[in-house]
């Protein structure tokens, strides 16, 4: 037996059975062309359902969180970044010391780990 008929993969078999006429045989394969052809077609339905669901979920996903962010966090942390940016390029030229940043470190995250324990 080949391979193909071991694992049940349907396949066209091009010498007719001598039992068959061969008008028969060139309607069962035509048959079997039109029903692989069908299910083609379904799994394309499928990948297109499966495509329009995910769609339809991260949309969803996108409208609850942009309700849920209120409108004045994005310049919060906009203003933390700029904030945060600016000390560590101050420490980096020594103008601001090590004790400084990681005290301003320490209150950055306290504030976001508050923000985070709001949210959830």
């Amino acid at each position: 037996m080949t391979e193909e008929l071991k694992k049940g993969t349907p396949c066209v078999i091009y010498a007719v059975p001598p039992n068959v006429d061969s008008k028969t045989w060139a309607d069962i394969q035509s048959k079997q062309i039109d029903v692989r052809l069908k299910e083609i077609e379904v799994e394309r339905e499928k990948i297109k359902a499966f495509i329009d669901l995910a769609r339809e979920g991260m949309k969803s996903l996108k409208d609850y969180y942009l309700r849920k962010i209120p409108r004045a966090t994005v310049p919060a942390y906009i203003l933390i970044a700029t904030i945060v940016i600016g000390a560590t390029i101050l420490t980096w030229l020594d103008k601001v010391g090590g004790e400084t940043f990681a005290f301003l470190m320490g209150t950055v995250v306290g504030y976001i780990i508050s923000l985070l324990a709001k949210h959830t």
